[in-house]
């Protein structure tokens, strides 16, 4: 066990590490109410805890768990924050700008560019059509988007003042993402345009 020897009380008066501390009354009003704070305190955080779902998700590399977790954010997390949307928004036009770069590679690669000059040009019923046949949408896109030939002065943008919000100003989405964003609202109707062709 353990041996230990009792220090008598005469040489504990003079040595101030060695003196007990004052012993406190029980009954002391402020120290029951701070006690009592802290344990509503520790109640609350752990029926806090308590709510909480901890899910523990288990498999090899690639199998899917930080979709799985990202998903569970989506649908039960908090909200997303006005940055947040803004560098959604801008991601998801930039990865529209790549898609639309790789679509008009390929048609060119595959020799299918002949195909779209049958095809009629999309009905003027509303604000959003272009007016562009499906060749000419292809013809804009690939000298803007695959040459880098095309006129600059074609990707201005529209002269309102929302468009910056539009587009989303987000430092966290990359300058890359934020011009390919700005590519896209130049380009969104023959995109559109090209989109919608059938064959």
């Amino acid at each position: 066990m353990g041996c230990t020897t009792s220090v008598p009380a005469e040489t504990t008066a003079g040595n101030p590490y060695l003196q007990q501390p004052p012993s406190k009354k029980p009954n002391d009003p402020k120290e029951l109410a701070t006690s009592s704070g802290i344990d509503r305190d520790l109640d609350r955080a752990r029926q806090q805890e308590e709510l909480k779902v901890k899910l523990l998700l288990l498999g090899a590399g690639e199998s899917g768990k930080s979709t799985i977790f990202k998903q569970m954010r989506v649908l039960y997390g908090s909200p997303r924050s006005d940055d947040d949307l803004k560098m959604y928004g801008v991601v998801v036009r930039s990865n529209i700008i790549t898609a639309m770069r790789k679509l008009c590679a390929y048609l060119r690669s595959l020799g299918l560019e002949e195909q779209l000059a049958g095809e009629s040009p999309q009905e003027a019923n509303d604000e959003s059509s272009s007016g562009l046949t499906p060749k000419e949408a292809y013809d804009m896109l690939i000298s803007h988007l695959v040459d880098n030939t095309g006129n600059p002065e074609d990707l201005k943008l529209p002269e309102n003042g929302s468009v910056n919000d539009w587009v989303g100003e987000s430092a966290r989405a990359g300058l890359s993402a934020i011009n390919d964003s700005k590519v896209f609202l130049a380009l969104w109707k023959p995109i559109k345009t090209l989109w919608e062709v059938r064959n």
